[in-house]
């Protein structure tokens, strides 16, 4: 069995939702399909939704776009990934998520909802808190080390 776990701007799909859909479809004897896409499917919000709904989630007004600008901001994207150091770090991450801020592209999860008999939740219903929980702990996450033994701690 394939899965393909999307998790992308165009197809933000949760971890609870991609972590049942994994557990449930590998424990099944006979899984209706070999291919599944674990994805928002035809649900999946575009770039503008999800900064409409993050902005009023903070009470602001949307971003403007000007699509006019996307070519010459990707050259200048590309500029900068050519560059050392910070600016050519961020050009590359720039450089690879812009295709899917301005790409339509969709992958069907028809097969995984018709299993689970659910669909993911849409990612503007969680951004905004991810977000604030994300620049409350300075983008990082204080985990516990797992115990070493089950009575003990990791030494």
């Amino acid at each position: 069995m394939f899965i393909n776990a999307c998790n992308v701007f165009s197809t933000f799909v949760n971890v609870d939702f991609v972590a049942d859909a994994i557990a449930t479809l590998h424990q099944k004897a006979d899984p209706q399909h070999d291919i599944y896409h674990l994805s928002s499917g035809a649900d999946a919000q575009t770039f503008r939704e999800l900064t409409t709904a993050l902005a009023a989630s903070r009470n602001k007004s949307g971003p403007i776009f000007m699509p006019g600008l996307a070519k010459p901001f990707n050259g200048a994207v590309n500029w900068m990934a050519n560059r050392k150091g910070k600016m050519g770090y961020g050009g590359s991450l720039m450089k690879v998520f812009m295709p899917y801020l301005l790409w339509n592209t969709v992958f069907d999860n028809t097969r995984v909802t018709t299993e689970l008999n659910r669909k993911p939740v849409p990612f503007s219903q969680y951004s905004f808190p991810l977000l604030k929980f994300s620049r409350e702990s300075n983008f990082s996450y204080n985990f516990q080390e797992w115990p070493a033994t089950a009575g003990g701690s990791a030494a």
